[in-house]
């Protein structure tokens, strides 16, 4: 067995890919982000199988990523809704790269099937490389910079209620 490279360990990357990098993970997180929140709408969007579906949703539930909230209709049982968390907010950039990059690449004309437009200004909205002014940077400007690490780093669920967000477009 080939030993664990220590940078990988503490790759920020490995772990977030590990959390939600696999297919049906980032297609419930995009469909979270278009308003869907019950089990059933997202297995009728999905079309995986139930037991791929409630595991995932587990994982995110569990990685503060959502939050269920328990919901009851008219003479059925309890059962939940799947809401969004400060921290799945903060993968919202990740997920727009994500589409950008595929409209961009993989789509015959270079546009993907939705766009995504500011509700004030109505603009395009697009995740971009910007430093903390807001200034956009240019990838041949980055510099990776390696930070010490002394302890175990502890990590926040980011589970802060978002449930009231709007959906996207």
């Amino acid at each position: 067995m080939k030993p664990r490279d220590p940078v990988l360990d503490q790759c920020s990357i490995a772990a977030t890919l590990a959390l939600i990098g696999e297919k049906w993970t980032m297609l419930i997180l995009r469909d979270v982000f278009h308003g869907i929140r019950r089990f059933d709408d997202f297995l009728e969007r999905l079309q995986c199988s139930p037991a791929v579906l409630s595991a995932r949703l587990k994982t995110l539930t569990d990685a503060g990523i959502l939050r269920r909230v328990g919901y009851r209709e008219p003479g059925a049982r309890e059962r939940f809704e799947y809401r969004p968390t400060r921290a799945a907010v903060e993968l919202l950039p990740v997920l727009v790269g994500l589409m950008q990059w595929g409209d961009a690449h993989l789509s015959p004309d270079g546009q993907g099937p939705v766009v995504l437009r500011a509700r004030t200004s109505g603009r395009p909205v697009h995740a971009a490389l910007v430093d903390d002014t807001g200034e956009p940077v240019s990838p041949s400007d980055i510099a990776v910079q390696r930070i010490p690490r002394t302890a175990t780093r502890t990590t926040t669920s980011g589970a802060a209620d978002v449930a009231d967000m709007p959906p996207a477009a």
